[in-house]
């Protein structure tokens, strides 16, 4: 039987900004196929915002670059659109996105102390606080030796509570195409007896996913103390993971436990494919 793919990463929206950082994401595409892309529309966005003209006279040579990468990505199978558009970043890949019909977006992320840069200037927590999607991050900073092979190892990060269902569900759609998993939380119970109704609860709720998983299912691992993106973070390299899914809160992303400061020190600390999923 031929398994099938995540219906998150069928179609992904690559946000494009032709750096070096670029053509680093670009070359994370392959590893994908694995997961259930099929579908890629390559998106450079000329910035505009407020008081600020923006030079289009170049647009027909970015078109002609996606439209050289597109070539090259359809010989290895995806289809592929491309689309250069003028305005501000984050509306204009929404825009796109919902136009096209994409699952998620995929954007570079540069891993240095903090993740102000996206493409373009723009500010990743803002893609991520005002799109309903999800958004892939893959590290592009070009000290790394970025990994070549399929992904087939993620990694799930919650704290069992509904805003992360959403990517609880991703988790256990990816388990056919993966060979391992694992699923992680971090609370602060560790010798503190009023915390072990929480404690409780979470092993109760993973018992729950483990119940949906499809074989050989996850490992599973209950950290009681800890910085969450510092144990994430560590998780991940002692499993070798490839892929690390967290949810995404509501309404401040900012200060929310599996967001805002969580998600962008995952990113900057684990050096690997980062999916945020809306609740």
């Amino acid at each position: 039987m031929t398994k099938r793919g995540c219906p998150v990463f069928e179609h992904i929206l690559v946000a494009m900004d032709f750096s070096p950082a670029g053509e680093r994401l670009c070359g994370q595409l392959a590893r994908l196929r694995a997961l259930g892309c099929r579908r890629l529309t390559l998106v450079h966005v000329i910035a505009a915002s407020y008081g600020r003209v923006p030079d289009v006279s170049n647009r027909e040579h970015y078109q002609q670059r996606l439209e050289t990468l597109a070539a090259s990505l359809r010989e290895d199978g995806f289809e592929t659109a491309t689309e250069v558009c003028i305005g501000p970043v984050i509306s204009e890949l929404k825009r796109v996105a919902r136009e096209q019909g994409a699952d998620v977006i995929l954007s570079g992320t540069h891993g240095h102390s903090t993740l102000r840069d996206l493409f373009l200037g723009s500010n990743v927590l803002d893609l991520i606080r005002h799109t309903d999607l999800p958004i892939l991050l893959a590290p592009t900073d070009q000290s790394l030796i970025l990994p070549t092979t399929a992904v087939c190892r993620p990694l799930l990060a919650t704290d069992g509570s509904a805003a992360a269902g959403a990517a609880e569900d991703a988790f256990i759609a990816l388990l056919d195409q993966c060979r391992r998993a694992v699923v992680v939380s971090v609370g602060q119970w560790d010798d503190r007896p009023e915390y072990d109704s929480q404690r409780e609860y979470i092993k109760a709720h993973i018992e729950g996913l483990a119940q949906r998983a499809s074989e050989p299912g996850f490992d599973t691992v209950l950290l009681g103390q800890g910085k969450p993106s510092v144990e994430i973070a560590r998780v991940a390299a002692e499993r070798d993971a490839d892929l690390i899914i967290i949810g995404k809160r509501g309404s401040n992303p900012i200060t929310d436990l599996l967001l805002g400061s969580t998600a962008e020190a995952v990113c900057r600390q684990a050096q690997r494919l980062v999916l945020i999923v809306p609740g």
